[in-house]
């Protein structure tokens, strides 16, 4: 079997293969599409999507790209075990578990509630299928303790934490390496480029390295980071911080130039989807998601209705070239649906699950 091809960040500066450890888990390039939307009133709308919902054959989503770069790091420092955190139905932390055990690594996954949905109880019987170990904390605050005794419990695993989202310098690298690719893609003349990017952004790992990637191949395009989770967790100050360290990283492995500043200069916070909180509907996401649906893409109601609502909610202006919605949702789950059952679960999820309200 031949040799995959290195990541679009390594491609461009070979020598960060020197110091940036990297293991392939995806299926990259992902595809760069044109799709007509037919919106409610019967006008047709043009966009271009970038498919990372096809981004790895066992499971796809944002995440692949992220963890190809912490799992090597993790296990080029010696790590028995990945420990990460997130909400029940937390994309992330499933696709931790399926990487990270399919890289012969243990996997513990805290998890706190979040509205339970038909979609939070599948993601997460898929969690338990994969052998990961599942510990529940009673609220999104209680992460802190609950990953300190995880670690406690599995020192000798010489466990490394992996932060919500995969969103440190290291896991954002997956997107710096995806606006590399996305640039590419763009420069050979088969699309416009498009007006602008509608991402969903949680930890903002993949909006600020997607602003970085883009930067280094000399492509501005605004990116709209749709905040999907509450101020706290998700804004500016915390944003800028992660593209320091992230361009920090980068210089610390040999890369000349960083063009941070014109990275910054890319990426706008919008916060007028979020609705009632983390988790929580909206009519504007369901309204998306009907619309997005009938064009043969499907969208979770948590992250990427609430980025495709805020894409639809933007007027095209005339002569304006397509946005483009980078669909983070996976299109493959890892296990058949119908092998999974709530018994599966540790006790305190399955209370969750079936508790009344």
């Amino acid at each position: 079997m031949p040799e995959p091809a290195p990541p679009h960040l390594l491609r461009h500066a070979p020598g960060l293969a020197e110091r940036l450890a990297w293991r392939s888990l995806g299926r990259l390039p992902t595809p760069l599409q044109t799709l007509t939307l037919t919106l409610p009133d019967g006008r047709t709308r043009a966009i271009l999507v970038k498919r990372d919902d096809l981004s790895g054959a066992s499971y796809g989503g944002n995440k692949v790209r992220k963890l190809e770069f912490i799992v090597a790091h993790a296990l080029a420092r010696g790590a028995r075990r990945l420990i990460t955190a997130g909400a029940a139905g937390s994309h992330h932390a499933l696709a931790t578990a399926v990487y990270g055990r399919a890289a012969g690594l243990e996997v513990t996954v805290v998890l706190f509630p979040q509205p339970r949905t038909a979609h939070v109880r599948s993601v997460l019987l898929q969690q338990a299928a994969t052998g990961a170990e599942l510990r529940w904390v009673p609220r999104m605050t209680a992460v802190p303790l609950g990953v300190m005794a995880a670690r406690l419990r599995r020192w000798r695993d010489r466990p490394r934490v992996v932060p919500p989202g995969g969103s440190d310098a290291v896991g954002t690298l997956g997107y710096v390496s995806a606006g590399l690719e996305l640039a590419e893609q763009l420069a050979s003349g088969r699309h416009e480029p498009p007006a602008r990017i509608h991402v969903a952004s949680g930890t903002m790992g993949t909006a600020v390295g997607l602003a970085l990637g883009l930067a280094l191949a000399g492509r501005p395009i605004p990116i709209h980071a749709v905040r999907i989770t509450p101020p706290l967790v998700t804004n500016e100050r915390l944003m800028q911080r992660l593209l320091t360290r992230t361009a920090t990283l980068l210089q610390e492995a040999g890369l000349a130039r960083v063009p941070t500043a014109e990275a910054w200069s890319m990426l706008r916070l919008r916060h007028k989807q979020v609705g009632a909180g983390y988790g929580q509907t909206t009519p504007a996401g369901e309204a998306a998601a009907a619309v997005f649906a009938a064009a043969g893409l499907t969208l979770d109601p948590t992250y990427t209705a609430k980025a495709a609502a805020d894409l639809l909610a933007e007027p095209a202006a005339p002569d304006e070239p397509p946005p483009l919605f980078l669909h983070t949702l996976s299109s493959v789950e890892p296990t058949d649906p119908a092998t999974l059952d709530v018994a599966s679960l540790p006790a305190a999820f399955r209370r969750y699950i079936e508790r009344e309200g």
